[in-house]
């Protein structure tokens, strides 16, 4: 086999594959890739796709979308969050009231005819609520049984930070609280079983951070009950608990020498369907799958990629932090909880940070060491329209040695002077802009908006992990990799939409994509031309069923 989880957890690929597909039979295997006949169920395609195509579509009212998130209510509904950027739009489903672009709720339990059913607008002009998390109330702890709630970032304006709302009714979403006056919120990552949050973002109060898009912790578990109306409440220091504010070197208050560049997001694996799995080259108990975060800094240029130790960043009952300094924390307190850390080059940045553990390539079975890897496929985003800047790529970061600081546990390498070196580029999952020129479209750096890389998706339970990965290529569309031999990875499927009426002068720039667990790939339009639901097939889909293996 190409890929196995660590031996020493005894789970074999074959049996996980087992498993999954088991679970999702009705997706794989209901239309045979025998009967494709260039369309789907009777929906429009782009004539530029290769092994991937379009089965539904929502024009997500014009919106510009950022990030889609999703989760399956209790009765079995698939429902669909999707942050926006800035700006207003008419919602028709109020009559064609004017609303500050928002949170976009669109039911896709049937991908054919996806159901916009809300729009929750940004609570003030100038804000954007870009990010979205959703969990279920039974596993939120505290949260009500049967209800369904979303945390949302508010970037910008007087009212910046983080919202909850229960959006159990899709059609009446209603507000729960809020947490106001933080400086830079973007794209958080939400842990449901425990309620932690780590929300990019600090304190407008001092002790200031001198990078303002840093890490903000809280604990939103012990939600109050939904409001039936009205503005959001912000109880204040009551809800949600505030645990500490952390970052790379640098960023605190009390930083010293150049000012390290932005937090875009976090991604905890304590909820990785196998989080107690060791690491490849764990040292010790607490290195587990379930006991890291990774932090990508910089998004677009001097980035870095942070790996945390969950443990040591967390108070008890959750960690070993002791609490101290929780605005202001010292070089040593920051570097406590850090077990490893990579720079990039000026010219590339972190935007997505998503770890696959325990890769045993196929081509590593003769050798006697590091035949299994941890590695984080690590985004740097594109900003500047037709390629007027460096390009941007998405590299495979191989983080089986996280640090140089005590004794590594492999019998090869010594202690570096660099406490740490450890993760490096492993390769990089990259597109010749040229590429588009084999379509009447042209050269991808033409087509009018940015080209290059922007994020991947995130989703631990996707049916294809660890075999295939997703990216958002803006121009170049959403582009599937093989990842099974992380060394050389293999673009094997792509879908580049069309332009449409709601889409602006600039052309349409696939933004962000989530797989969902039933393998369908929700992908977004940043210029405003929607949501489009997309599935594998042909030889990728067999590829990243574990099916069809080299």
């Amino acid at each position: 086999m190409s890929i196995s989880r660590n031996s020493r957890t005894g789970l074999a690929l074959s049996a996980v594959t087992a498993a999954v597909l088991a679970s999702i039979v009705p997706m794989a295997f209901a239309d045979r890739d025998d009967d494709d006949r260039g369309s789907h169920r009777g929906i429009s395609q782009s004539g530029e796709q290769k092994d991937m195509r379009r089965v539904g579509h929502s024009d997500l009212q014009g919106r510009p979308a950022y990030h889609p998130t999703f989760i399956r209510y209790p009765d079995g509904r698939v429902i669909a969050f999707v942050g926006t950027h800035g700006g207003s739009r008419p919602n028709p489903l109020k009559g064609g009231a004017v609303e500050l672009n928002g949170t976009m709720i669109v039911d896709v339990t049937d991908v054919a005819r996806p159901v916009e059913k809300f729009h929750i607008p940004a609570p003030a002009n100038g804000a954007q609520t870009q990010s979205n998390r959703a969990c279920l109330g039974s596993d939120l702890p505290g949260g009500a049984a049967g209800h369904v709630y979303i945390m949302r970032n508010v970037q910008g304006s007087s009212a910046s930070g983080y919202e909850l709302w229960d959006v159990t009714d899709v059609s009446n979403p209603r507000p729960v609280a809020a947490v106001r006056n933080l400086r830079a919120t973007h794209k958080h990552w939400w842990e449901c079983k425990t309620g932690i949050a780590y929300m990019p973002g600090s304190k407008n109060a001092a002790p200031l951070w001198r990078t303002p898009q840093s890490m903000l912790v809280y604990d939103w578990s012990n939600p109050p009950a939904a409001v039936a109306s009205g503005p959001i409440p912000v109880p204040g220091d009551s809800y949600p608990h505030y645990i500490r504010t952390y970052g790379v070197v640098g960023a605190e208050p009390t930083g010293t020498g150049p000012i390290p560049n932005s937090l875009h997001g976090a991604i905890s694996a304590f909820e990785h369907p196998q989080k107690a799995m060791p690491l490849a080259r764990a040292a010790g108990a607490d290195d587990v799958v379930g006991n890291r975060v990774y932090a990508a800094w910089g998004v677009g240029d001097d980035g870095q990629l942070q790996i945390i130790d969950r443990k040591k960043l967390l108070p008890p009952p959750h960690g070993t932090w002791n609490g101290a300094n929780p605005d202001s924390p010292t070089r040593a307190e920051l570097e406590a909880a850090q077990a490893g850390l990579m720079y990039m080059s000026p010219d590339q940045g972190g935007h997505t940070s998503f770890p696959v553990f325990g890769i045993a390539p196929k081509s590593y079975e003769n050798f006697t060491e590091f035949k299994t890897r941890d590695v984080v496929l690590l985004a740097s985003e594109s900003t500047a329209d037709r390629c007027e800047e460096a390009p941007h790529w998405s590299f495979i970061v191989d983080v089986t040695v996280e640090n140089a600081k005590s004794s590594p546990p492999y019998p090869t390498s010594r202690l570096s002077q660099n406490a740490w070196a450890g993760p490096m580029v492993l390769s990089t999952m990259w597109l010749d802009p040229r590429a588009g020129e084999k379509f009447p479209r042209g050269n991808y750096c033409t087509r009018g908006a940015r080209f290059g890389v922007h994020s991947s998706e995130e989703n631990f339970r996707n049916p294809f992990y660890p075999r295939v990965t997703f990216l958002a290529y803006f121009t170049g569309g959403v582009r599937a990799w093989d990842i099974r031999e992380p060394q050389g990875p293999k673009e094997i499927a792509f879908y580049v939409p069309e332009s449409n009426a709601n889409t602006d002068p600039d052309g349409y720039m696939t933004n962000n994509l989530e797989v969902d667990n039933r393998g369908y790939i929700l992908a977004v339009d940043r210029n405003g031309a929607g949501l489009d639901i997309l599935e594998l097939h042909g030889r990728a889909k067999r590829v990243a069923l574990g099916i069809e293996i080299d």
